[in-house]
């Protein structure tokens, strides 16, 4: 079974059973959709990842499982444009912030305890895991799409859930 097969069955249970699989088996509870826009398609990608809470704010660890690479959602998200996320039955768009320094460091602290696995993978590989801040969008919009523009691509990729008003 490909890693694409994989995610849309991981993605079908989260979305009829409330958890994911594959994170599930890591002994994570924690675990959001994230859609992003594919940075060479422009399809619309789904993933689920695991997240830690700061502060009411999502922040994701791009640790793609140890592999000298980082995953293709992160690829995405390095445009800077908006994304989507999913948890706790709503849908919102968030804004992307790739951590640096002495913020990373803090957050990826956080990861660090919240996630025995990640442990693992630091043995893999020598790449630094990122770190993203999934928060609200700023009122600075001048480089990204129109808001109901983006959620309207995004709605038409799958069915409807109830959304978060901010």
């Amino acid at each position: 079974m490909t890693a694409r097969w994989w995610t849309h069955i991981d993605v079908l249970a989260f979305r009829h059973l409330g958890v994911s699989l594959g994170v599930r088996a890591l002994g994570v509870d924690n675990v959001l959709l994230l859609r992003t826009r594919g940075r060479v398609s422009g399809q619309v990608r789904e993933v689920l990842v695991a997240y830690v809470e700061i502060d009411g704010i999502p922040y994701v660890c791009a640790a793609n499982g140890g592999s000298d690479r980082a995953p293709a959602w992160y690829g995405n998200l390095q445009r800077g444009a908006p994304a989507e996320i999913e948890r706790h039955g709503c849908r919102v768009v968030v804004a992307p912030n790739i951590l640096e320094g002495v913020e990373r460091e803090l957050a990826f602290e956080e990861v660090y305890h919240a996630f025995p696995h990640v442990r693992l993978y630091l043995a893999h590989t020598s790449r630094p895991f990122p770190v993203v801040r999934l928060g609200p969008p700023t009122s600075d919009t001048s480089n990204s799409p129109p808001r109901r523009e983006l959620v309207s691509a995004m709605v038409s990729s799958g069915p409807e859930f109830p959304r978060h008003q901010p």
